[in-house]
């Protein structure tokens, strides 16, 4: 495991700045596990004018953030590697094709180090239509795939919702092992 955690360190310290980008294991505090990878579609955050406060404000800040790390937390995914497709902060929007293309080599090197059970996409639009048609078509077959329910829907969908398919899905691929 240290192997993989020198790996993953060396590989966010080529992003340039801000390092935070790259992936996380979290909740913070919690040992890293390596069979689930959890993947977002980008940045959208704008950088918080007091930088320095926060260790890790991609993932981390907002009610919707500790929502989410509630549920890794509660449904035996603590620690996992959590990671955007882009690593670039930009206003709210799909990625375009170009920019997926320029970050896959990154994300597809932190898959290699991982080497996960499961990759589970944040959000089926982000799935359908950036991690379907450009990602998946390169990660190893044997990794299953799927997607839960984006934890900061914003009223698409309550709070129930996206906590009931995020224990299914979990469920689902601990049940396929």
């Amino acid at each position: 495991m240290n192997t993989k955690l020198k790996k993953l360190e060396n590989l966010n310290k080529l992003l340039k700045p801000p390092k935070e980008l790259g992936g996380r294991f979290l909740p913070e505090g919690f040992r890293g596990q390596f069979d689930f990878i959890f993947i977002a579609e980008m940045p959208s955050m704008n950088e918080p004018k007091t930088l320095s406060k926060y260790k890790n404000f991609n993932f981390g800040v907002t009610a919707r953030d500790r929502f989410f790390q509630e549920m890794l937390i509660k449904y035996g995914v603590a620690g996992s590697y959590v990671t955007d497709i882009v690593k670039q902060r930009d206003i709210p929007k799909k990625p375009a094709r170009e920019e997926i293309k320029k970050w896959l080599p990154f994300l597809l090197k932190e898959v290699e180090i991982i080497q996960p059970k499961a990759i589970i996409v944040l959000g089926r639009r982000t799935y359908d239509a950036s991690f379907k048609p450009f990602v998946e078509p390169f990660i190893p077959k044997n990794i299953k795939m799927d997607y839960v329910f984006h934890y900061s829907q914003q009223g698409a969908k309550t709070n129930t919702e996206v906590e009931q398919r995020f224990s299914e899905v979990i469920r689902k691929i601990r049940n396929s092992e």
